[in-house]
């Protein structure tokens, strides 16, 4: 039995010892499966979703679960190496990407952009998990730090993602802001990562879901 898990640093565990001491363990250990954490800090989702289908091209997880990244970052790829890009301003970038990644930093600020960003996740997101449905792959989502702000207020779809998406369209429902709610504080207060403390906290909060999930899957 496997349970599979794919994120940014959040289900990397950053700042919290690493994998072994992320969300995604104690679940595994409760469940009982073999643990595969695929998350990779600073990541986009973009790719995030890329490494899902290459690991699903070989591999049948019995419960998957991804925590969404922002949805500004991307990444650049540059002769033949892969450049993790945020609106920070402070990534490092090739000399010859450096102007590229100037300018695409100020269009961040520029509310259309911002809208087009989540816009996009939204959507991919929803083309993932009717993916797996149809795959009848168990699986849970969440967001980590931004909910879908911008599709509520500019009056877009709702999708009916049943009970296996941690409400997207709720801040507090976010890893970041749930845990927040919970009275803990980052780990790291120049980042926004959780101790393992809170990674417990937040594997015995999806635990519940997760069982269900399964029970409805039979």
């Amino acid at each position: 039995m496997i349970l599979y898990v794919n994120g940014d640093s959040h289900s990397a565990g950053h700042d919290a010892g690493g994998p072994e001491f992320a969300y995604g363990k104690r679940i595994a250990d409760q469940l009982t499966y073999d643990y595969v954490c695929d998350a990779v800090p600073g990541c986009s989702n973009r790719t995030i979703v890329n490494r899902t289908k290459k690991y699903l091209a070989n591999n049948r997880p019995d419960f998957l679960i991804i925590g969404w990244s922002t949805w500004e970052r991307d990444t650049w790829y540059w002769q033949g190496q892969a450049y993790n890009i945020t609106a920070s301003g402070t990534d490092t970038v090739p000399d010859e990407l450096k102007e590229k990644y100037k300018h695409w930093v100020i269009e961040q600020d520029i509310p259309e952009v911002q809208w087009a960003h989540e816009f996009t996740a939204h959507d991919d997101i929803w083309k993932l998990h009717l993916e797996l449905t149809a795959e009848k792959i168990p699986h849970l989502f969440f967001n980590c730090f931004h909910h879908f702000f911008y599709v509520q207020r500019q009056n877009r779809p709702r999708y009916d993602w049943g009970n296996c998406y941690i409400d997207p369209y709720d801040q507090r429902q976010t890893y970041y802001y749930w845990l927040e709610d919970q009275g803990f504080t980052p780990a790291n207060p120049k980042f926004y990562h959780y101790g393992a403390d809170a990674h417990l906290a937040w594997a015995d909060f999806l635990l519940p879901k997760i069982k269900n999930i399964l029970t409805l899957s039979k």
